[in-house]
């Protein structure tokens, strides 16, 4: 457990608790202690020891009320408190203790003979607030992928965790690290440490290092989890770039068209009014010109909120399983969310198998990390409660409504005994469709952007030129 040297006042606080002055009017009453050291003094009542008095004063709970919360304390729900306090040697202790509430982490640490300095609520990475900076992903692989190389190289991970305390002391992963090392010196186990931080750490990776503890195999664990992050971080970047280009070309080409109908066609709009000449292409566009310039701050408000409402879905979860659900609808997009989704499911199959993680617990950590939306996490269910009543792999993998080539791979994994080995074929053969249609939307959407923008912007223009010629006409 981490310690630290407390102040001399520390001794003189244990002393002013246990001992009562002589004179009761001026007897130093302990009101509490601040994290520096600090004492303040109050006087417990005749009857009341001094150290008990002392937990009733921090918790603000008499006797009688005391007593009606043990009695109700079956019932009340566990919540993981950060707590401060001071030792029987005067030293500073830091960790975690679970308990109802305050008053009975309190009423705990007297329990274990520690005075307690502070205990506040533990908040975890997923309770963060709506507009805080997140941890990028890239940061917490290389976290793990240093720990994994010092744990291989045999430090223990208390003097790991130290040393990257160290190491990240200006960042944000920080207070991810010194919340991790508090757990391990109050004796929690590193899998619920991490188990603290779901935002960051994935259920499904908890559960390896569970089981790696058990067979004392965790370094290995780790490097083979950082080793998944990698690929799914480089997976993820090749999808995110592919999407992200005929994104730009798209928002390029309203740009383009706002501009010009904003900015240029009014320009020529009573020249070509008074011309008389009016076919359907030029009305339409000085109708859109019109209605651009009146609403224009309107529009804009309104696509700020679009983006406000797609940043807070995004940070739910929410778009996402829009996104894919939509992407599935368009003849160009409907393989990329399958290939990606059974790539995925599958090398986490193999992964989880090669730990030692039962296939029915796999089955729904993976669909709570790979899928999206309330169905899908229905049908893994349905898929692990098949598992545990018996049922083949092959039953299970066709509610999870996985491709047929992979439902039939799969299966002859099972039956061979090589499960892992073939799930880990099945990804690679699903993420290389996954790069060929990334590499196909990449290679049609560039040029076809490019058409359009042309064709549109062409024919504006065309259409203003032969205004202006035939006016000029009728001028001659």
């Amino acid at each position: 457990m981490e310690r630290e040297d407390a102040p001399r006042c520390g001794f003189r606080m244990r002393q002013a608790v246990n001992k009562c002055c002589h004179r009761r009017s001026r007897c130093p009453r302990l009101q509490g202690v601040d994290p520096n050291g600090v004492v303040a003094h109050s006087e417990p009542p005749a009857g009341i020891n001094g150290a008990s008095f002392f937990h009733r004063q921090l918790s603000g709970t008499n006797v009688s009320s005391r007593g009606v919360q043990l009695g109700n304390l079956a019932s009340m729900v566990s919540t993981a408190f950060a707590y401060k306090a001071l030792n029987g040697e005067g030293r500073l202790e830091l960790g975690r203790i679970d308990a109802s509430d305050s008053d009975d982490a309190v009423q705990k640490l007297g329990a274990r003979g520690l005075i307690p300095v502070s205990v506040e609520p533990r908040q975890s990475a997923s309770r963060a607030p709506l507009f805080s900076t997140r941890i990028p992903a890239s940061q917490v692989t290389r976290l793990l992928s240093d720990l994994s190389i010092m744990l291989n190289a045999g430090i223990r991970i208390d003097e790991a965790l130290a040393i990257m305390e160290k190491e990240f002391d200006s960042g944000r992963l920080q207070p991810v690290v010194a919340g991790i090392r508090t757990d391990l010196a109050s004796g929690t186990s590193f899998s619920r440490a991490l188990e603290a931080w779901p935002a960051l750490f994935p259920a499904f990776q908890v559960a390896m290092v569970r089981v790696a503890e058990t067979s004392g195999k965790l370094p290995t664990l780790l490097s083979r989890i950082v080793q998944e992050r990698q690929h799914f971080e480089a997976l993820r970047a090749k999808v995110s770039e592919a999407l992200r280009y005929p994104a730009v070309l798209f928002a390029g080409t309203i740009c383009v068209l706002v501009f010009f109908l904003v900015g240029v066609v009014p320009q020529f709009e009573p020249m070509l009014m008074q011309s008389g000449k009016k076919d359907t292409l030029m009305v339409v566009m000085f109708a859109v010109s019109n209605f651009l310039r009146a609403y224009g701050l309107v529009l804009l408000l309104a696509a700020s909120i679009l983006v406000l409402l797609g940043f807070v879905a995004a940070r739910r979860g929410l778009l996402w399983a829009w996104l894919w659900g939509f992407a599935k609808k368009l003849p160009l997009l409907s393989e990329i969310p399958g290939s990606y989704r059974t790539g995925r499911f599958a090398r986490l199959l193999g992964i989880m198998v090669e730990t030692g993680v039962a296939v029915p617990v796999a089955f729904k950590l993976i669909s709570d990390t790979v899928d999206h939306g309330e169905a899908a996490r229905a049908r893994a269910q349905q898929a692990s409660d098949a598992l545990r009543q018996g049922n083949r792999l092959g039953h299970a993998l066709e509610i999870l409504q996985l491709p047929p080539l992979a439902v039939r791979m799969l299966r002859l994994g099972e039956q061979s005994g090589e499960l892992a080995g073939l799930a880990y074929r099945v990804a690679d053969f699903y993420e290389v469709r996954l790069e060929r249609s990334l590499s196909r939307i990449v290679g049609l959407v560039g040029p076809a952007a490019v058409a359009t923008i042309s064709i549109l912007i062409g024919g504006m223009i065309v259409s203003i030129m032969s205004t202006l010629m035939s006016f000029n006409d009728m001028v001659r």
